[in-house]
């Protein structure tokens, strides 16, 4: 995967997906233009889960970054507090120029997302290029801690 600085803009995003995947965007989109706030709530994120309903979750910064939410680790928290999975994910970040951009998520929240569901689809920029990958496909290094999840829950975590 070639490493690019360019978000890709909403626009452009919303293009390349299907109609689910475009509602996904325009409700983080949603929930980003409600709630923003420049430093401390940058991004936004939704989520189709298998029921079909929608999960939002949006960014809490902290002053001290260990301790803020990302918006797909909120959205996360929603889908197993649903009792669903999720299916699918689409995240977006506001530059304090005003611009929207698709992001895709963070290495923890890649982890956590391949961890509870490795088949979700989750928009991420390949070059600039908007598509969608396998949230196990998002981190093709990630460590497993063996025994950390028993199979059981690895198989069903929620």
């Amino acid at each position: 995967m070639g490493v690019s600085t360019r978000r890709p803009t909403f626009a452009e995003a919303i293009a390349a997906m299907g109609e689910e995947d475009a509602v996904l965007a325009h409700a983080a989109r949603e929930l980003l233009d409600a709630r923003y706030v420049a430093g401390r709530h940058e991004v936004a994120a939704a989520a189709r889960t298998d029921d079909g309903g929608i999960v939002t979750g949006i960014h809490v910064e902290a002053s001290q970054g260990r301790a803020s939410i990302c918006a797909e680790s909120g959205v996360a928290s929603g889908v197993v507090a649903a009792g669903s999975k999720a299916v699918a994910l689409v995240a977006v970040l506001r530059r304090r120029d005003g611009t929207v951009h698709l992001i895709e998520p963070c290495g923890v929240c890649a982890e956590l997302l391949a961890d509870m569901w490795p088949d979700a689809r989750v928009w991420a920029a390949r070059e600039a290029t908007p598509e969608p990958i396998a949230a196990a496909d998002l981190l093709p290094f990630r460590h497993t801690r063996i025994g950390r999840l028993d199979a059981s829950s690895k198989e069903n975590p929620a």
